[in-house]
């Protein structure tokens, strides 16, 4: 799992990569009439439609880099004849990871990360500090 808005969960009896890049959000909010939070929060007051779920998990799997084809395949076998309530906490973890990421990493750390590390100037400095640093 990463900050890069994207999360593998087990659908259809394999774990696979969902993933609701900027197009994909679009096409989400397109067919579920509601933006990402209020999809969230139907999720989470149990007001979602069936397409809130199918359609984050659709667009999920194509986002994840499956083809149109190959997403709509899996979806209609794992998911069309099944109990849909099963599949609310994938969809949410889905849109979730599309909105707030997965990490535990800071906004700019997955950037900042082959990047060298400095000391700052003072540290960097061979001169005395200036006041005493508080004994513990």
């Amino acid at each position: 799992m990463s900050r890069a808005a994207e999360v593998t969960l087990a659908f259809g009896g394999e774990e696979r990569l969902f993933r609701l890049p900027l197009g994909r959000l679009r096409a989400l909010q397109e067919k579920t009439d509601c933006g990402p939070l209020e999809l969230l929060q139907r999720y989470a007051m149990s007001t979602w439609r069936v397409d809130d779920v199918r359609e984050a998990i659709l667009q999920g799997l194509i986002g994840g880099g499956l083809s149109s084809h190959e997403a709509t395949s899996i979806v209609q076998s794992h998911f069309d004849d099944t109990p849909v309530m099963g599949h609310v906490p994938v969809a949410q973890a889905i849109v979730a990871a599309a909105v707030v990421g997965t990490g535990d990493e800071a906004p700019g750390e997955t950037q900042a990360r082959g990047q060298k590390k400095t000391r700052s100037r003072a540290a960097r400095s061979g001169s005395r500090r200036s006041t005493e640093q508080a004994q513990p």
